[in-house]
């Protein structure tokens, strides 16, 4: 059984976490535990139980025979949450999608990603069901290969189809002495081409009757990204715990992704694996 842990505190926001975490359970065996860390906007202990038992009964009424907890925890955040978290297999949050706070609300987000043991889902306000594609951004890195195992994975449990995109762009070249060194162009799309074939056919031996697009593009990611992922379900990208920014595909295109994703967000650290 799977274990949910939404982090809950009591905003519109929360309420649509809660929402996304029924959805997901709804498609399979799951446990979803609503956490709510002291000092959050909720300002007294009844607003806490009422808030809660609200999210608690919202989530059992759309997942029936989910197994559902909820908990106040005393402590601060993040590290509260992330310790309450940190046996589960994703950790569920809501985020505002209110113009200038979306750079403060992503800003946040990567902090608590970069802290975290397990997937995270950042899940936008306005989020409605859909039955769409799950898209996984894939790299080079191990925390990527994590990631698409994840994608895969989701898409398989809600009987979505997954869209496996890898960005390319032409290296640096490089100078030996009086020479600079180009690639072929050529050769250079032809690596890349591999690396999403290899993705793929580790897929398609995990879930044989998956749909998986594979999808090479010659722009720089987080436009790929974007582009792709504004009609899907699920936009999965993975981090390194050298921290978010310091990796050179998925570091820097993480904050615009969370600021501009009208769809769930989910960031794979290195360590994460799905069960």
């Amino acid at each position: 059984m799977k274990t949910i842990v939404v982090g809950f505190d009591g905003s519109n926001a929360s309420f649509v976490a809660v929402e996304w975490a029924a959805e997901r359970a709804a498609h399979g065996e799951s446990r979803v535990e609503i956490v709510t860390i002291g000092g959050t906007i909720l300002s007294d202990e009844s607003r806490i139980g009422e808030s809660l038992r609200a999210a608690e009964l919202r989530l059992r009424d759309s997942a029936p025979g989910c197994d559902v907890t909820s908990r106040r925890v005393e402590g601060t955040m993040p590290a509260a949450l992330l310790e309450q978290a940190a046996a589960a297999h994703l950790l569920v949050v809501g985020a505002h999608r209110n113009g200038a706070a979306n750079s403060i609300m992503s800003g946040r987000f990567l902090r608590l990603a970069t802290r975290s043991l397990v997937p995270i889902v950042v899940v936008p306000d306005h989020w409605l069901p859909s039955d769409a594609a799950v898209v996984v951004g894939l790299s080079g890195h191990e925390a990527s290969s994590q990631a698409v195992e994840l994608a895969a994975s989701e898409a398989n449990s809600t009987g979505a189809s997954l869209a496996i995109v890898h960005a390319w762009e032409m290296p640096v070249p490089r100078v030996e002495g009086p020479v600079s060194l180009r690639a072929s162009p050529i050769q250079v799309r032809s690596e890349h081409a591999r690396t999403v074939r290899r993705a793929t056919l580790s897929v398609r031996a995990a879930y044989p009757a998956l749909a998986v697009e594979q999808v090479l593009a010659h722009r720089g990611a987080a436009e790929v990204l974007h582009e792709r992922a504004r009609d899907a379900s699920l936009l999965v990208i993975g981090s390194t715990h050298r921290g978010i920014l310091a990796d050179p595909l998925f570091g820097s295109i993480t904050h615009e992704l969370l600021t501009r994703s009208a769809i769930p967000v989910c960031i794979v650290p290195h360590a994460a694996l799905p069960a």
